[in-house]
């Protein structure tokens, strides 16, 4: 495979924007590929494949090449062993001269090398992780958590069957896919291709979503002619697939503080088909106020540390910090509290992260039902869907009912 500096300078530009600067992957990378329009496919590939690969195993690759990390070539470095990995001979650029190649050790011991490198975390998160989970189970997640999420996809229901999409993907776009027995409304696919530009997405005859994603909205159990709120929406994913559980028929008021997310959702809702979603920036307080009581379900898809999405997002590992996920649970905590009022007697209130960590979810849960404004409510059931026996993303989910 030729390389080209060109996009290699691309790679190196996405891992400082993510790596040093601490910007948002998926937002940053997108930006990088609309930047370089000129960019072939191959070539596209090639710099998403690498950023996110490269950012997945940061430590690893550090240790394999005894990188220095204060080193102003240090991105070109990770780069050069990424490469190297990949069995590519790496190119003579003046950017690879800091690279000794006889000091490259590729194999790295399973038996010598700790875990952490191995499995490329920083010491924080692999002690937390043997913490909560015991080390055989922490093992057998992050290496789960470590692998290339499959793409999924969500079929929208009130424009379509799971059959007739699958049927139509493979004899128009040769994209072959398989049912999912867990799910019945999703289509695995067997391999990662671009779909964006298909007439069925266009048409709004599905989304792209994680099977334990999917799980949220049907954890929770909306009925067709319900008032339900989602109180933290973003660019809709669950709203969307609440609508669906509910055959267009009730009311969902989809909230969000940021603008841009909630022009994303009204552009998604008409796309899918969508008639009973009300968009809502939840910024403004006197909202809250006059919804108390009103919602005979509300969905908190609270914001949280994303160590579940590694797969996705291995970014996260890197940006958290112990201090921020303190700040998280304090978020989460004011959440739930200032939520919980606008469920009515009888009414269901389910909350759920992407998240692993018991503070986050579990114990996130207790201190709400142990607070003045969780007196009223029971826990009716919760779950934990870890990755390495779901197959999924890391997901928490706990339903609790208002009885009083």
């Amino acid at each position: 495979m030729k390389l080209h500096l060109n996009t290699a300078f691309g790679v190196v530009q996405g891992l400082e924007q993510i790596l040093k600067e601490k910007k948002a992957l998926r937002p940053t990378l997108n930006q990088l590929l609309k930047q370089n329009r000129k960019w072939g496919s191959r070539d596209r590939k090639w710099v998403g494949e690498g950023v996110l690969e490269i950012i997945r195993w940061q430590r690893k690759f550090s240790e394999m090449g005894a990188l220095d990390l204060k080193s102003e070539f240090y991105f070109w470095n990770l780069l050069g062993i990424w490469i190297l990995s990949n069995k590519i001979s790496l190119p003579k650029w003046d950017q690879f001269e800091e690279l000794n190649l006889k000091e490259i050790n590729l194999n790295l011991n399973p038996k010598t090398t700790p875990r952490k490198i191995l499995q490329s975390l920083p010491d924080w998160l692999d002690s937390l992780g043997v913490e909560i989970f015991g080390k055989t189970t922490w093992e057998k997640e992050i290496q789960s958590l470590n692998t290339t999420a499959p793409l999924v996809l969500r079929v929208n229901t009130l424009k379509t069957t799971p059959k007739k999409l699958q049927s139509f993907l493979e004899k128009k776009y040769q994209i072959e896919s398989a049912f999912i027995s867990e799910l019945p409304g999703a289509l695995i696919l067997k391999k990662h291709q671009k779909l964006t530009h298909t007439e069925p997405f266009k048409l709004g005859w599905f989304e792209i979503q994680d099977t334990n994603s999917q799980q949220v909205a049907l954890f929770a159990n909306p009925q067709p002619g319900m008032s339900v709120i989602d109180a933290c929406a973003g660019a809709g994913g669950k709203t969307l697939h609440l609508a669906a559980i509910m055959q267009n028929k009730g009311k969902i008021i989809a909230m969000d503080p940021y603008e841009k997310k909630l022009e994303q959702l009204k552009a998604r809702v008409k796309r899918n088909g969508v008639r009973i979603v009300l968009l809502e920036n939840s910024g403004e307080d006197d909202f809250l106020e006059t919804k108390k009581g009103t919602a005979d379900l509300v969905l908190i898809d609270a914001p949280c540390s994303g160590l579940g999405v590694l797969r996705r997002n291995p970014a996260a590992k890197w940006h958290m910090t112990p201090k921020r996920i303190e700040e998280l649970v304090v978020l989460q905590q004011d959440i739930l509290q200032t939520h919980a009022t606008l469920v009515n007697k009888g009414g269901a209130l389910v909350y759920a992260t992407c998240s692993l960590l018991p503070d986050e979810n579990q114990n996130q849960i207790q201190h709400f039902l142990n607070s003045d404004a969780g007196v009223g409510f029971q826990l009716d059931k919760e779950q934990t869907l870890l990755t390495h026996n779901t197959q999924g993303d890391g997901f928490y989910m706990a339903k609790m009912t208002k009885i009083s």
